[in-house]
């Protein structure tokens, strides 16, 4: 890779990220700024370069390992960009950084929603600040509370150590709440019912593939005071694959479930749940609301949740094909923006 002209969002897609939760940064301004994004490109390429952190020179076997196959670091790259929202609307404001070595490129994102603030206005000062230090150096707090990190697992400490330091923040990695997967999916499919029109119906450009995972069950009486819990033995993990010539028809399946339930109705699951959860209890005996989905993937995302409960995403090009045109789409999707702005909201 020559790395003489990076796009940044080219590397925010196809590539999976880990999902990092970071309280607001304090600096002087904007982070988005000229000058505060050539400054921190420079200062993280020379911490880098010279292995130095927290003023203390630090040698590896891993840092040596990963260098040799990286190559020599070539600089640090931060910038300002704009990722696309669905169907051209809900766009996500973003600061990228790309670490550009010889034979790869890595990168990190931080993102906030346009509704988010990138900055306090002065005298609006970081709870992690003292007033006085704050009015001292006159700093702003910066609101971008997803950090997205693709990054060996040395660099990422390295990284996280230097927003730490530099921004007064807290990292901690971004936990991914039961029914999250399912919502995106329902959301990702939720333009894919068939209408009383066939040419006008809008098709998936991919398959649907899901992994269940079995219940946890108490592995030590309760008498003993003790709540250890660990996974059925006998059955692991169940990945089922939907085509995309099923789903538009599943869809409308489930959505004449709903209209059967009525008003009244407590069932509070999605169209997609509600087949999903019927056909795999015809064809297969699983109740999918005892089993856990632990990771999904369409053609829109792949997401999944580790045994602690963090996630990892993978971001697709937004689809050709949907316009500002089609105003029932619009209308379908005027609640979801996205996949990451999904992400975003789980911050808050």
């Amino acid at each position: 890779m020559s790395g003489d002209i990076i796009d940044p969002l080219n590397l925010l897609y196809n590539t999976s990220f880990n999902l990092h939760k970071v309280t607001p940064l304090s600096i002087s301004g904007s982070l988005s700024s000229q000058a505060n994004l050539k400054s921190h490109s420079s200062r993280l390429t020379n911490l880098l370069r010279g292995d130095v952190l927290r003023g203390i020179r630090v040698a590896s076997e891993t840092v040596e390992d990963s260098t040799s196959r990286a190559g020599n670091l070539k600089r640090v790259e931060f910038s300002a960009i704009t990722i696309p929202g669905v169907n051209g609307r809900d766009e996500l404001k973003s600061i990228a950084a790309a670490f550009i070595y010889e034979k790869i490129t890595y990168s990190a994102f931080l993102v906030q929603k346009p509704s988010q603030d990138a900055t306090q206005e002065p005298g609006q000062y970081s709870r992690r600040i003292p007033t006085r230090r704050a009015s001292a150096r006159a700093e702003q707090s910066n609101f971008y509370p997803l950090l997205l990190t693709r990054l060996p697992a040395w660099l990422q400490s390295r990284f996280i150590d230097y927003l730490v330091e530099n921004f007064d923040c807290h990292v901690s990695n971004l936990r991914i709440p039961d029914g999250f997967l399912m919502e995106a999916i329902e959301k990702h499919l939720d333009v894919f019912t068939p209408s009383n029109n066939a040419e006008d119906d809008i098709q998936p450009n991919k398959n649907l593939q899901i992994w269940l995972e079995p219940p946890l069950l108490s592995k030590i009486p309760e008498e003993s005071g003790l709540n250890k819990q660990g996974k059925l033995q006998t059955l692991k993990t169940i990945q089922m694959t939907f085509s995309k010539a099923d789903l538009p028809g599943m869809m409308y399946k489930g959505k004449e479930l709903r209209q059967k339930q009525g008003t009244e109705g407590i069932d509070k699951r999605g169209p997609f749940e509600l087949a999903f959860s019927l056909y795999t209890y015809h064809h297969m005996g699983i109740l999918v609301e005892k089993m856990k989905v632990s990771k999904a993937a369409c053609g829109e995302f792949v997401i999944g949740v580790t045994g602690d409960g963090s996630g990892k995403c993978k971001f697709l090009p937004a689809r050709a094909g949907l316009t500002i045109a089609d105003e029932s789409v619009i209308e379908e999707r005027r609640d979801w923006g996205g996949i990451i702005s999904a992400l975003v909201d789980l911050t808050s």
